[in-house]
Formats: structure tokens, sequence, C-alpha cells
């Protein structure tokens, strides 16, 4: 609605100069303040008719959207109008409640899509904490590991129950030795060098 209105502003001016009777227009700080608004207000329109699409998959693309606004806030806090620092001063406050909750999946999902990674996520992390970034990415990156590993036990300790039933059951067609030689050759490559690298960078 803002967006809409602000193309009308000659006109409204022009209305003015030329009806006596109207007197409702605003003036040019009312003006300029409307397109601050505007501008401030953007990207959440934006964002928010990005994260509505059906069809496309938008997973990979929350972080992103609520980085932008994040940093967008951040930005306006020092602006020198004291409207618009104090709507997002109010606005930091209840964003905050929500981005320590949901930062960690939000990169979670970014760093697994194939065109942003980690790096991708440090760079947002340092324009919004600076240095500090760099810590909060490796600590990012250490839950992560700490997730994948405990999935490769998981399925790791699901493949030996299903080898150790087809084994026990008396099944008409018996697990071969060849194939339990096989799963701890596979177990050895896995685990086998996890003192050297992660699990996930063998993954």
């Amino acid at each position: 609605m803002i967006e809409t209105t602000l193309t009308f502003r000659d006109a409204f001016h022009n209305l003015s100069i030329v009806d006596g009777s109207f007197r409702t227009c605003p003036s040019n700080d009312e003006w300029d303040k409307a397109g601050k608004i505007e501008n401030f207000l953007k990207p959440f329109y934006d964002i928010t008719t990005l994260f509505s699409g059906t069809q496309y998959p938008i997973a990979n693309l929350y972080f992103h959207g609520v980085w932008k606004i994040h940093l967008c806030i951040l930005e306006e806090m020092e602006d020198d109008d004291i409207v618009i620092s104090d709507m997002a001063k109010s606005m930091k406050e209840k964003f905050d409640k929500y981005w320590d909750c949901y930062s960690i999946v939000l990169s979670f999902a970014v760093i697994l899509d194939p065109q942003y990674k980690l790096q991708f996520v440090e760079f947002n992390y340092r324009r919004l904490y600076g240095t500090n970034g760099t810590k909060v990415v490796m600590d990012l990156r250490d839950k992560l590991y700490s997730i994948f590993e405990g999935y490769l036990h998981a399925t790791n300790f699901e493949a030996h129950n299903m080898v150790e039933n087809a084994s026990s059951s008396g099944a008409n067609e018996k697990v071969r030795d060849s194939d339990i030689a096989g799963f701890d050759t596979f177990e050895s490559q896995i685990f086998g060098s996890i003192n050297s690298k992660s699990q996930l960078d063998v993954y």
C-alpha cells in the first residue's frame, strides 16, 4: 500500500495546488518518512512472498531470508529518524526470541545445500557479529558433526541388528559369512578414520 501510494506523490502535490479544498496532502517530510518506512518494510514483503511459494523447495531459503531481515533491523536501529529507529528496536526485541531458537536449524539447511555450504553461513554471521561470527560458525559446525555422527552410529546399530536377526531366525537363505565380512570392512572404512577427520568429512 505504501509503495503504491508513493508513486502518486507528484499527483497529490499537483492536486493540492489546483484544488484549494484539498488540505490533507502529506508534507514533504511526511512523504520522506513514508519512503523510509517503505524501504524498511520491503524486505519483509519480499521474503514473506518467497516463503509462501509452493512450486519450489524453500527450506534452504529460510536462513538467507531471515538473515536479511536481521541485518535490515540492525541497520535501521542506527537511523537518524527516531520513528524508524524506535520501530526497529521494538522489532529487534521480538526478532531475537525467534532467532535464538531457530537460527541453528535454518543454518543446517543452508550448509547442506550444495550451492551455499558452510562458507556462506560464515560470511553471513560475520556480517552480523563481526569477528565473533567465526566462533558462532565453529559452534554450529560442531553441532552438525555431532548430529551426523549420531546418525551414523544409529544406522550402524540398526544394520547390526538386521544381520543378527537374519542369522538367528532360521530363514531359508542364511546370511553368508562373506556378507558379514563385507559389512565389517565397510564399517572399518567409515569409523576407522575418525581420528584423522570428522565423520561428516568422510561422508
